[in-house]
């Protein structure tokens, strides 16, 4: 499964706390746990814009990762 786009709220809702999902990559989990309370101490569009960046970018940095294709089917079915 290849990286969904940016724009998908899904990224959105990760990052803000809307939703919560069992992941399987380590380094997301940890900056997730990050992420989620700058957004929730800021949650400016500017916040929530930059942290679905980094997110995004660290799953495609990884993509081949059998954990992020994983994690990927629990997000975005």
């Amino acid at each position: 499964m290849s990286i969904p786009a940016k724009n998908k709220p899904q990224w959105t809702d990760i990052v803000t706390g809307k939703k919560t999902y069992d992941l399987k990559f380590l380094a997301a989990k940890i900056l997730l746990g990050r992420l989620v309370r700058t957004v929730a101490a800021s949650p400016t569009p500017g916040n929530v814009h930059d942290a679905v960046e980094q997110l995004h970018a660290l799953y495609e940095k990884n993509s081949a990762s059998p954990a992020v294709q994983e994690d990927l089917k629990i997000i975005f079915g």
